[in-house]
Formats: C-alpha cells, sequence, structure tokens
C-alpha cells in the first residue's frame, strides 16, 4: 500500500471529532437564523467570529452537528462548512473563514475558464431575456401558454448559447443566482403581453435553500410584470440530478400553498420516473423529447399511454414537447396527450413589448459576485454576522442575552426592503407562536394573519408603518399549528443615521394577552346576555328594539312585540325547587326558539317573561302575521315539560304589539305588548291577544 497518500479516503473513513471547537462557516443570512435558533433551544450561544464565519460554545459537537444537519434543509446544509478544532488551536480567523467558504479547485478552475461570463451579471436586464415557445391544447389545436426559455448576449451583441451558459455556471458555482436571473427574467419579459395564458419557468431545486426566502424574489417579479401566481408552472427538469426528493416536494408544497403550478419536464430521460410521479403527482408532466419522437413507434406509444393513464388518475395533465410533425401530433392527441410544444406550433421567440414596457427604466445594480449567493439570501461578505462594534462588544453582548432572555416576544422588520422581511426573533417569539427563527427570517409578518384576523386592524398598522409612526394595537394572530391568540403589538421606527433619517427597521413588542380579551369578552357578553338561557337580557332587548325601530322607519315596514309571561310557573318553583324552575326556563326559551323565524330575536325580560322581535313585517298584513307567531308560541308551552323524573304542565300568555299602530318607540311597544299580555291571561291560559286599547309607556332598564 502506497503510504505517502495522507488520509487518503480508500485507506480509512473519515470521522468527525468528538470534541474540540466547533466552527460553522456560511455565507447565507437564513442559514445563521436556523442556526442561531437550535442554538437557543439547546441553550447554546452562537458567536460570530469574522466574516461568515460562527463558533458554537459546546463540549459536545457531534450533537449539535447532527441536530443541524436535521434542522437545514439538504441544499442550506451542503453550503454550511463545519470543522472541529482542537481546544489550543488559535487560528486567524480571517485567513479559516477565507478557507473554509473557498471553492474547490474545479470550481475555481472554472471561474476563471469562465470570466469573461461575469460581465453578463454585472447587467442583468440588459444582458438576459426570454424567449417563449407556445403551449397548445391538443385537442383544440389552442395557445393556452408560453415556456420561457433564458438567453443571453454579450457586450457585443453576441448570443451567449444556452448549452455553454448553463454547464459554466453549474461548474463555477453560479447555479443559485443564474436561477434566479431565469426566473425573474422570465417574468419581466411577460408582463407586457402574456394575458391571461400559463407561463412555464424552469428552475433548479438545489438552487433553492429554502423556499419561502429564496422565492420571495420571484413572488415580488410577478407582482411588479402584473402576472398573477395562478397563471406559473415552474417546472423542474427529471435529468438534473435530483439528491433530496423531500426538499424538491417542499419546494413543491409551496408553490402550490400559492396557486402555482408544478411540472416535472423530461419525463422519462431520469431513472425514476414512476418515483417522481407517484410521490409528487405533478400537476404537469412533459415528455421526454426522445419519447416524443420516436412516435408513432409501438414501444414509444406504449410507454406515452402508460403515463397518460397514471397521471390522469390523479387529475395531471401529459404535455409533449419538441412536437416537429403532423404525424407526431396526431399520434400524441390518439394517446390522449392533453397539451404540445414544439416547432410544429411555433419556434422560441421574444415578442415585442408594449410601448408601457418598453418606457420602463433599466435598474442597474452593484457587480455581484457569482460565487456567493444570491443577494436575496447572502450575507455582506465583508461584514460578519451580527458583529459588534468592538468598543460596545460587552454592551451589545449583554443587550442581545437579555433581549433573549425576554418574556415579551421581539420581532425587528426591515422596512426599506422588498415585502418588508421579518430579520430577527428573539426566544419568546418562537415559543409565542410556534415558529423558529428560520421559518419566518425573511418573510412578512403576514403569516401570523388568518380567518378572524380583523383587515381594518391591520390597514391602521400598516398605514402607521408608511407615516413613520409609532403605534399599539390588540390584532388577532394564528400559531403555527392554527391556533389563535391575541397579540398586543407595540410597534417603533428605527430610524436611520442622519437629522433627517428616515425608518428603516420596525421594532415590534408583543404580548400574549389572550386571556384577558377572553375575559373582556366574557364579561360584554355577560352584559347583553341572560346568564340562565343564553338570550338576549333586557338591555340588549331595549338596544335592537331601537334598531329595528330606525331601520323600520327607513324602509316603511312593520314590526311586532310578542310579550310572554308564563302560566303556572311560581306552582314548579313551590313544588320542585328553583333548580327545576331554571331547568323549566330553559325548555321555554328552547321551545319558543323553535317556532319564530331565523332571524326574529327572543329575550328574556326577568323572572318568568319573555319579549319576542319580529321584524321586516308587511305593514298591512303585520298584525295578522303577529298573532299567528304568538299562537304558535303558545301552543309549543302545551306539553309537559320535564321536571327531573316528574312531568309539569305550565301554560303562557302572549300580548302582541305593531308598530306603528301601538306605539312608535321601543318602551311604548313594550307597554302595549304587556297590557296585551294581561289582557290575553284574563282570558284563559295559552291566549294570545292583540292590542285593543291605548298604549302605555314601560321605564327603560
Amino acid at each position: 500500500m502506497n503510504q505517502g497518500c495522507v488520509g487518503c479516503t480508500c485507506t480509512s473513513a473519515r470521522t468527525t471529532p468528538t470534541s474540540g471547537r466547533l466552527v460553522l462557516a456560511t455565507r447565507v443570512d437564513h442559514t445563521v437564523a436556523a442556526l442561531r435558533s437550535l442554538a437557543r433551544r439547546h441553550g447554546l450561544t452562537l458567536r460570530p467570529l469574522a466574516a461568515g464565519l460562527l463558533g458554537v460554545d459546546t463540549t459536545d459537537p457531534t450533537t449539535f452537528i447532527a441536530a443541524a444537519r436535521t434542522e437545514l434543509t439538504s441544499v442550506e446544509a451542503d453550503e454550511v462548512r463545519c470543522m472541529v478544532l482542537e481546544p489550543s488551536c488559535r487560528p486567524d480567523l480571517t485567513l479559516l473563514s477565507q478557507a473554509m467558504t473557498a471553492p474547490s479547485l474545479a470550481a475555481a478552475g472554472a471561474r476563471v475558464l469562465h470570466a469573461d461570463l461575469l460581465p453578463l451579471f454585472e447587467d442583468e436586464q440588459r444582458s438576459f431575456y426570454s424567449d417563449y415557445q407556445p403551449i397548445v391544447d391538443l385537442a383544440q389545436r389552442r395557445t393556452v401558454g408560453y415556456e420561457a426559455l433564458l438567453r443571453a448576449t454579450d457586450a457585443a451583441g453576441d448570443i451567449v448559447m444556452p448549452d455553454r451558459l448553463f454547464p459554466a455556471a453549474e461548474a463555477a458555482g453560479w447555479t443559485h443566482l443564474l436561477d434566479r436571473i431565469g426566473r425573474t427574467t422570465a417574468l419581466r419579459g411577460a408582463g407586457a403581453w402574456l394575458g391571461d395564458a400559463l407561463l412555464f419557468i424552469n428552475f433548479v431545486p438545489t438552487s433553492i435553500y429554502r423556499p419561502e426566502v429564496c422565492l420571495r424574489t420571484t413572488e415580488l417579479a410577478a407582482a411588479e410584470a402584473g402576472v398573477r401566481l395562478g397563471q406559473l408552472v415552474f417546472e423542474v427538469t427529471e435529468g438534473h440530478r435530483i439528491h433530496d426528493l423531500d426538499h424538491l416536494e417542499r419546494v413543491f408544497d409551496y408553490y402550490r400553498e400559492r396557486s402555482c403550478r408544478v411540472a416535472i419536464d423530461d419525463l422519462g430521460a431520469g431513472y425514476s420516473s414512476l418515483n417522481l410521479l407517484v410521490r409528487l403527482r405533478p400537476d404537469i408532466v412533459k415528455l421526454d423529447k426522445d419519447l416524443v419522437q420516436s412516435l408513432p413507434g409501438p414501444v414509444g406509444a406504449a410507454v406515452v399511454s402508460a403515463i397518460v393513464d397514471i397521471t390522469h388518475s390523479y387529475g395531471g395533465l401529459v404535455l409533449a414537447e419538441c412536437i416537429e410533425t403532423a404525424e407526431q401530433e396526431a399520434a400524441a392527441r390518439e394517446l390522449g396527450v392533453d397539451l404540445g410544444q414544439g416547432w410544429a406550433f411555433g419556434p422560441p421567440e421574444r415578442p415585442a413589448p408594449t410601448a408601457a414596457a418598453s418606457a420602463r427604466p433599466v435598474v442597474h445594480v452593484r457587480r455581484p459576485d457569482p460565487a456567493l449567493p444570491d443577494p436575496a439570501v447572502g450575507l455582506k461578505p465583508e461584514a460578519a454576522p451580527d458583529g459588534p462594534d468592538p468598543a460596545f462588544a460587552g454592551l451589545s453582548a449583554l443587550l442581545a442575552r437579555a433581549v433573549d432572555a425576554g418574556v415579551g416576544g421581539v420581532c425587528i422588520v426591515d422596512v426599506q426592503a422588498p415585502d418588508q422581511p421579518v430579520v430577527y426573533v428573539n426566544q419568546a417569539f418562537e415559543q409565542m407562536t410556534g415558529y423558529a427563527a428560520a421559518e419566518v427570517i425573511g418573510r412578512n409578518c403576514r403569516l401570523l394573519q388568518g380567518p378572524e384576523t380583523d383587515p381594518e386592524v391591520v390597514t391602521e398598522i400598516g398605514r402607521a408603518v408608511v407615516l413613520g409612526q409609532e403605534i399599539r394595537a390588540v390584532v388577532r394572530n394564528y400559531r403555527r399549528d392554527g391556533s389563535p391568540w391575541w397579540n398586543e403589538l407595540h410597534l417603533s421606527p428605527v430610524l436611520g443615521p442622519g437629522p433627517a433619517a428616515a425608518p428603516t427597521h420596525y421594532l415590534g413588542f408583543q404580548h400574549d394577552v389572550t386571556d384577558r380579551v377572553d375575559a373582556e369578552q366574557n364579561l360584554a357578553l355577560l352584559a347583553t346576555r341572560d346568564s340562565l338561557t343564553g338570550l338576549a337580557n333586557r338591555a340588549a332587548l331595549f338596544d335592537r328594539l331601537d334598531l329595528a325601530l330606525e331601520r323600520a322607519r327607513e324602509e316603511h315596514r312593520a314590526l311586532a312585540v310578542l310579550f310572554l309571561d308564563l302560566d303556572g310557573f311560581k306552582a314548579v318553583n313551590d313544588t320542585f325547587g328553583h333548580s327545576a324552575g331554571d331547568s323549566v326556563l330553559v325548555q321555554v326559551a328552547d321551545r319558543v326558539r323553535a317556532v319564530l323565524r331565523t332571524g326574529d330575536l327572543l329575550a328574556r325580560n326577568g323572572g318568568d317573561e319573555f319579549v319576542a322581535l319580529l321584524t321586516g313585517l308587511d305593514p298591512l298584513d303585520a298584525g295578522r302575521v303577529a298573532l299567528r307567531a304568538a299562537s304558535d308560541v303558545a301552543a309549543s308551552l302545551a306539553r309537559p315539560f320535564a321536571v327531573g323524573l316528574a312531568q309539569a304542565r305550565l301554560g303562557g300568555s302572549v300580548g302582541v304589539a305593531v308598530y306603528p299602530e301601538h306605539g312608535d318607540t321601543s318602551s311604548a311597544l313594550l307597554a302595549s305588548a304587556d297590557a296585551a299580555m294581561y289582557r290575553a291571561k284574563q282570558a284563559g291560559t295559552g291566549q294570545a291577544r292583540l292590542v285593543d286599547g291605548p298604549p302605555a309607556v314601560l321605564s327603560r332598564p
């Protein structure tokens, strides 16, 4: 055996040291957030050492490494570099950071070889554009969408061919940047002419660290282009090596949650076609071009037929691309293929933009380094994350620990960045919301909103932020598990430097006041509800009656008041006790509610008296309708009531008053109905009587 190979992988298995100083290197800000959150949960501290270099204070590095591998997505974990140093080792931290984030020799060589491509990234809006090839419905031969194909031209105006651009980007480690450029360029170029058609956009799943962060630029580009997310179909090539199917599934789920569709391209070109179909169930399956061009051959037809059957079984569509002849088109249609693409329907073209689109200013940005993560997710390479000013290092560390240790949630939002993303949350925020920091960093706070969040409160908060004002509000939020809670929110602007500086960030303090708000709502409910029957009480009755009278006057309608008093109720209390009497009152409420209309109000006036309010009546027929309802109420009380194992027989007398004949105020109508009820009671139990005398006036509660 050759002893000259030091640490050769063919002679021994490399392992991770079980002790020492753990050092991590990353250039992605939300990865730092995820690692910081993980460290907190393990009772550890993540310390910035240098630009992109982090130290973890732990005596058991392997446990944290294993937990971090689970916490991060596979793409994030591939980007992070990890080293366990001997306790006595004190390397130059800047040099160590550069070494740990340095490219491989192969990537460095590719960057040298393809250095002439770097000017493309300096001005991406001028260098990159998309051609669009039509996609048709085979049954109707009608164009339903377009696939965007990324193209580039250099400073001399020469086309950079895709078969050079994409392999060069993969070899040099520029795929993350080029993939983002492809998505945003496709949207920017289609907004002026796409209309309601679908837009197919290719993406590389390994270029997306975490979808909720990395795909934010795509959503913003769609909004700026005026393209609805429901028009977008994101397709991944099966021929591209998929190391982590779970990660791809997560990306697909993210797109689908935003009403986008997903597709697998070149199905049949890879080694796991059926597995991808069954596991991912893509909305659209694009057949491999070699498979399509083999049609109408028997082998190709058999494979296509099987894919069509599987895809249609779960509601997906099949698209045949690279159709070049009428014979191929006819064969695909006969096999049940839904969509077609290829030169038979039209070549890739660059539609001329409208005048409005041509007038849009070109935005020039600082020249990016393609070797770094995309600016949407990357850290500034010249600054260490969270690195304190050396003059205030002790104070900054103390403040950081104090904020993390606070019992209230703390959230910091960058109001100058697109979509105002969260840039920091403390541990209390994580515990309060159920979201880990990595799930929140880079996203807008609207992820806490839900179906019962008051849009007026949200608008009020947004208005204050636009004006740079401080605001306090109580808003209904939702935790990660979907459970609602009441958030008492205090937002304060953080101003930039200078005497007339505008806010750069907002600092939010959050407190869970669910118990307090629930108690307040219960008290408010008790103030308007009868605690025994759950009906409206006397105060709520007057409020509702006042409002009903106002509406009746405006709409020239009538309303009626039914005043019910039980007959024989005192005997129930005397014979069976007050608990039995309470049970009977609840049964009375249930029976009367059952015979009234759904929109009618039933209230308990006190004791054994109940009042019903009937609204929206025809003035010419109100008396007859109300008297009929009163008779139904009285009849519902004729059946015996259960009192424990015994039964009790009661009755009820009902008086009826109608607006406007018998009064035009709440007090007058109730007094008139009360008087009519007493005349009904004099006539015998179970009677209903309409007012037949002058109204009296009852005092308000």
